[in-house]
């Protein structure tokens, strides 16, 4: 089930801004604007879960910039700063909020818990209506959230069906083909790129997997990091998904993955009742672990323009978000795949005729967000990719006709790892690269198949992901 969005002013005007990062909100501008609704019923002591998002001197004075290369030899000596200064941060902002608790809320104290890990500026705070606009008046605090319920963007169908006669006679999916994959692997197969995967899990001992499953952790539902040995799937979506990643061969048969040998650091967040606090606990232990790409096949309920945030660090960290736009149809769009700064993904199908078209599910939608300016106006998603009928590997599934360890999946949840696995490809191929300047490549070469003088636009976006023409763009 994908998940509309509420923008909070909506508007028919196709628009798009470029990559740029505004200036940090102030105020009541810190706020965002889905917690009038998580709030509507609240009393004046009535307390709900909110995430802040807090400045360090990591991330105001000395953001990583760069490519995988330079951000890797820094990496220890940022984790060591970062730690000394996000702690110190932390305990300041702590140690105000309890100030604040005790002048707004009676009972007992307020609760603080930072969940981004050493180097993302993150925490969960109890909040009050009263207690809201006093917590954004700080000026340590960039932006505050409802700990809103996170979804995975659902498979619009699973299939248990034989494996095709084409693809079985191809050797590779029909995805891997019509992005003409082989071509970049002669160059590139994603060595040295890891990428986090925020899923259902994935089912580690699936033989498509084999030794590319490199860390696993689930996050539970209080935002603790629980490590197993182990890796499972809640589900088979998480697993799925890390096949059209970094997936070898089904059955010796079909390759599934378009950056077979890509690390895979997978994030079960989505198991039970999911919260945006287990989410951003699952992202920051992804950006510890050295992520270069981070996928999302989820949404929430809410736009959420605060989340822009997040995506700024991480792009500072030179770690780029993948995100899918949801399966609800035009004129919606799925939180946070709809952030300005997102790398948002649809899907397409292949028609009985060979043509292409944006498949019917896929969300899409121009926004418009006065007073939010230099991305007030957004036209989402970016890209598109395969997105239906998709193959790729699946936790054992016994059937009438026997126990399948695959399936076929359609949804932007498929879209997206295939522009993550394309994504790998080229930060492999060209690792001096900075994270934005791939994201751009990858827009400026995609194919729009409709109208390319209208690009982008609300359904295909910039187009459909070219791989090989964002490589020789890239020198």
């Amino acid at each position: 089930m994908g998940i509309a969005a509420e923008p909070v002013h909506p508007s028919s005007t196709p628009a798009h801004t470029k990559k740029r990062k505004e200036g940090p909100p102030t105020g009541m501008g810190k706020i965002s604007p889905a917690f009038k609704s998580f709030l509507a019923e609240a009393g004046p002591q009535d307390r709900r879960e909110g995430i802040v998002v807090y400045r360090t001197p990591k991330a105001s004075e000395t953001p990583v910039r760069g490519n995988i290369l330079e951000i890797r030899r820094r990496l220890a000596q940022v984790r060591a700063r970062a730690a000394t200064g996000q702690k110190k941060a932390e305990a300041e902002l702590f140690e105000g909020v309890q100030k604040l608790g005790k002048r707004t809320v009676q009972g007992e104290a307020i609760t603080f818990a930072g969940i981004g890990g050493k180097l993302l500026p993150i925490a969960t705070v109890q909040v009050t209506a009263k207690m809201l606009p006093e917590l954004a008046q700080r000026p340590d605090v960039v932006a505050i959230m409802p700990n809103q319920r996170v979804r995975l963007i659902r498979p619009r169908a699973i299939d248990y069906g034989r494996l095709g006669a084409q693809q079985t006679k191809d050797g590779i999916t029909w995805g891997l083909k019509q992005l003409r994959i082989p071509e970049i692997w002669t160059k590139s197969k994603g060595k040295g790129v890891r990428v986090a995967v925020m899923d259902t899990g994935v089912h580690g001992e699936h033989p498509a997997l084999a030794g590319r499953v490199k860390d696993f952790v689930l996050i539970d539902t209080v935002a603790r990091r629980i490590e197993t040995s182990a890796p499972f799937d809640a589900s088979s979506h998480g697993t799925h998904v890390c096949g059209i990643i970094a997936g070898g061969k089904i059955d010796n048969k079909i390759s599934i993955g378009v950056a077979p040998e890509a690390d895979l650091l997978v994030g079960a967040v989505l198991i039970g009742d999911s919260t945006l606090q287990m989410l951003l606990a699952g992202i920051g232990w992804a950006v510890e672990k050295g992520a270069n790409i981070i996928s999302m096949s989820l949404g929430f309920d809410y736009y959420e323009p605060m989340f822009a945030t997040i995506f700024e660090d991480l792009l500072d960290y030179g770690i780029i978000p993948v995100v899918a736009i949801g399966n609800e149809n035009h004129g919606n769009s799925s939180s946070p795949g709809n952030a300005w700064n997102a790398l948002s993904v649809g899907a397409v199908e292949k028609m009985p005729r060979g043509n292409l078209e944006v498949a019917a599910f896929s969300s899409g939608a121009s926004l418009v967000f006065p007073g939010s300016e230099p991305n007030a106006l957004v036209t989402k998603p970016d890209v598109v990719a395969p997105g239906v009928q998709i193959l790729s590997c699946s936790p054992p599934v016994k059937r009438k006709s026997g126990t399948y360890d695959y399936s076929y999946m359609d949804g932007t949840s498929m879209a997206t790892p295939y522009v993550a696995g394309v994504a790998a490809l080229l930060m492999s191929a060209k690792p001096q690269t900075p994270a934005r300047d791939i994201i751009e490549v990858i827009k400026t070469t995609a194919k729009h198949m409709s109208s390319p003088a209208n690009r982008p636009d609300n359904r295909w976006g910039y187009g459909m992901v070219q791989p090989a023409e964002a490589l020789k763009a890239l020198g």
